[in-house]
């Protein structure tokens, strides 16, 4: 179980590294092979996606992909609703949070699988539209990433697109955002007692090591294929989870 834990752990986190998307994934993983409950696989997996940004932000900063301009009204945002979020989700049902999961996997994927608006809505705007709008994001991402687990770029890179902004700048935020939905999320989930430290360290040490190929892919080939893939998949998943809870 370890090992599969630890498999299943490198192949989101290089998801995450390469598009952006693909965190959530590691919800369900965790509670298949580790046997956790639904709180519990949700809490660990976004206490982990702390340290899973931190390393992939070094990696992108590097490259110059961070564009703190777009990216600090979002983790703002974020910062503000995280803790709501995973303090509401524990009064929550594990079906519950199973259904809210799948919804926010499907109707964040479903903008990333047409083709891209040829209006850029966000270049309509002045630079403080733009912060509102970016701050809104980021509370409703840091939000939903606080309830569910989710690590902020399934929500935030779709939204961002969907609103005309850069891809790259995008994914950019999502790895940033990351360790904020983390760290105001977690501490909501930690009062409660939801996170599993011994699996925490485990999950991390992959994560961290797949983060770091996916995010050298991202700088050097093409990723638009992998994120169609990678947003096919986590269709997929949420699909599942849906079944599952019926």
């Amino acid at each position: 179980m370890f090992v599969l834990m630890g498999l299943a752990s490198l192949f989101v986190s290089f998801l995450i590294g390469a598009c952006g998307v693909g965190g959530v994934l590691l919800i369900p993983f965790l509670a298949l092979f580790g046997q956790l409950s639904t709180h519990q696989a949700m809490a660990t997996a976004l206490f982990s996606f702390f340290f899973v940004g931190v390393t992939v932000t070094c990696v992108y900063q590097r490259h110059g992909s961070i564009h703190w301009k777009t990216t600090f009204p979002v983790l703002a945002g974020s910062l503000l609703s995280g803790y709501p979020g995973a303090w509401l989700g524990a009064f929550l049902s594990a079906r519950m949070l199973d259904l809210i999961l799948a919804g926010v996997i499907i109707f964040s994927c479903l903008p990333s699988l047409r083709a891209p608006k040829k209006i850029c809505f966000a270049q309509r705007l002045d630079a403080r539209g733009n912060f509102y709008l970016l701050f809104g994001i980021g509370l409703f991402t840091g939000f939903l990433c606080g309830m569910t687990g989710a690590g902020g770029g399934i929500v935030s890179t779709p939204v961002m697109l969907l609103f005309g902004y850069a891809v790259m700048p995008s994914i950019g935020t999502a790895q940033v955002l990351q360790c904020v939905v983390s760290i105001s999320g977690s501490a909501s989930n930690y009062s409660n007692g939801y996170i599993v430290f011994p699996l925490v360290w485990w999950v991390t040490a992959w994560e961290v090591a797949g983060v770091v190929l996916g995010a050298r892919l991202a700088h050097s080939l093409p990723t638009e294929k992998l994120k169609y893939y990678a947003t096919i998949l986590c269709l997929v998943i949420g699909v599942l989870i849906v079944l599952r809870s019926l």
